[in-house]
C-alpha cells in the first residue's frame, strides 16, 4: 500500500483482564503503522478496567457505566473511532490473539474495490482452547445452511491450505471484522436491538441490500481463544439470545424464496435442537430457547427479557 488508512480496533472488555491483556499485549507486535487501539469496559465490576488503563497507557480507554452488551460497547468504539479521525474500524474480539502481519491483507483487500463492506479473516482456536492442537480452524468464511441459518466454513478442521483462496462470504465474523469507514457513516452503526449474536450478520445483511459483499482473507490470521460448552451444555444465556435474535434476523432480512425456505425448515431446526438439549438434560437450555421464541414475538430487543429471565443480573 502507498498510504496506510487510519484504523480505530476496538476491544470490548467485560471483567475478563487475562483475555484483554492477552490481547492487548498482542497487538503491541503489529506491524501495521497507523491504528488506535480503543478498549471498551462495558460495564465491568471488578477493577479490571482501570488495572488495564494503567498497565496499558497507549490504548485510548472508554468506561461505560453499563453492560450495554456486544453491539453497545463495540458501537461506543465505533463511534469514538469515526470521531476522532479513524478511517475504518476494526472490531476484534478481546479473546483473540493476533499475528503481526494480520491487519495488512485486511485493509489491501477492504481497499481492493468500493463495493465491500467488511473484511475478515482465517481464525484459528487457540491451541490452549482445542487440546493443544494448533492450526484447528473456527472460521474460513461463512455460509448459509439448509435451515437459513449461519454456519462456518472449515470449522474444526486442521488447515490443509484448503481454504487459502480470498472469496466473497456471507458475513464477516465480529470476532476480526474490518469494516468500511464511510459506509458506517452513511449505513449506521450495529444494531443495539440485538445486544449480542446475530448483529454482526445483520449489519452485513444490511450492507448486500445496498449492494455491498462481505470477503474472506485468509492472508490475514489470528487466534480466538473461544471457551464454548459443548454441544447440549449451553447456558441459557446463549440459548435465549441466539433464538430471540435468530428471529428477529429472519424478520428483517428474508424474503421470497428463501423466506420461504425459512418457514418450512428453520422450525425443523429449532425442534430438532431443543430435543438434543432434553436429551443431554440441559432442561435450563431447552426453557431458554422456549422463551426467546415467546419474548421475540412480546417484542423484547436489547437487554429486555435477560433480567426477568434471570439470564443477568
Amino acid at each position: 500500500m502507498v498510504t496506510y488508512p487510519r484504523i480505530g480496533i476496538v476491544l470490548v472488555h467485560l471483567n475478563a483482564y487475562d483475555d484483554t491483556a492477552r490481547c492487548l499485549r498482542s497487538l503491541e507486535t503489529m506491524t501495521y503503522p497507523n491504528t488506535e487501539v480503543i478498549v471498551v469496559d462495558n460495564g465491568s465490576v471488578d477493577g479490571t478496567g482501570f488495572r488495564l488503563k494503567d498497565e496499558f497507557p497507549t490504548a485510548t480507554h472508554i468506561r461505560s457505566d453499563e453492560n450495554t452488551g456486544f453491539t453497545g460497547g463495540n458501537n461506543i468504539g465505533i463511534e469514538y473511532s469515526l470521531t476522532h479521525h479513524c478511517d475504518h474500524v476494526l472490531l476484534l474480539n478481546n479473546d483473540t490473539i493476533i499475528t503481526p502481519g494480520y491487519l495488512e491483507p485486511l485493509v489491501e483487500r477492504l481497499l481492493s474495490a468500493d463495493n465491500i463492506s467488511a473484511v475478515s479473516g482465517k481464525i484459528y482456536f487457540y491451541p490452549q482452547s482445542y487440546n493443544g492442537q494448533d492450526k484447528i480452524i473456527w472460521y474460513a468464511g461463512a455460509f448459509q445452511k439448509w435451515h437459513t441459518g449461519y454456519h462456518h466454513i472449515g470449522v474444526f478442521e486442521k488447515d490443509s491450505g484448503k481454504y487459502d483462496t480470498a472469496e466473497i462470504t456471507e458475513y464477516a465474523s465480529g470476532c476480526l471484522m474490518l469494516m468500511r469507514g464511510e459506509l458506517l457513516q452513511t449505513m449506521g452503526m450495529l444494531s443495539k436491538e440485538y445486544f449480542i449474536y446475530w448483529e454482526e450478520s445483520d449489519w452485513c445483511m444490511r450492507a448486500r441490500e445496498r449492494g455491498y459483499v462481505c470477503w474472506y482473507e485468509p492472508k490475514s490470521l489470528i487466534y480466538h481463544n473461544f471457551k464454548s460448552a459443548t454441544l447440549g451444555k449451553e447456558t441459557p444465556f446463549y440459548m435465549y439470545m441466539q433464538t430471540r435474535n435468530s428471529f428477529l434476523f429472519a424478520s428483517r432480512h428474508f424474503h421470497g424464496f428463501v423466506k420461504l425456505r425459512y418457514l418450512l425448515f428453520y422450525p425443523l431446526y429449532r425442534l430438532y435442537y431443543y430435543l438434543s438439549l432434553i436429551r443431554a438434560k440441559n432442561i435450563r437450555g431447552a426453557t431458554a430457547m422456549i422463551y426467546g421464541i415467546i419474548d421475540y414475538y412480546k417484542g423484547y430487543r436489547e437487554n429486555k427479557g435477560l433480567k426477568e429471565r434471570g439470564y443477568i443480573r
